[in-house]
């Protein structure tokens, strides 16, 4: 015997589903997609200070990352960058 099939949500409940939805994207490509950001230009500026204190020149570090060498200074002096 086949199971009975589930029954069909309430208008109301797709409403607010929707709703529910729209306010998860809105946070995802806001908070969290800036949030996400930040933690990862921290993490790859704490990498650059890294290699740059076990003897990775300055130069370097500028020619394989692909920024700018303002941005590598101030990244390896451990300020924020522009991003």
């Amino acid at each position: 015997m086949a199971a009975p099939s589930a029954p069909a949500p309430k208008p109301y409940s797709l409403w607010t589903g929707r709703l529910f939805l729209w306010w998860a994207r809105v946070l995802q490509r806001t908070v969290a997609g800036r949030d996400r950001h930040r933690a990862h230009v921290a993490r790859r500026n704490a990498a650059m200070r890294a290699a740059h204190a076990r003897g990775i020149d300055r130069d370097t570090i500028t020619r394989e990352i692909g920024l700018s060498g303002g941005q590598v200074r101030k990244a390896l002096r451990g300020q924020p960058t522009d991003e």
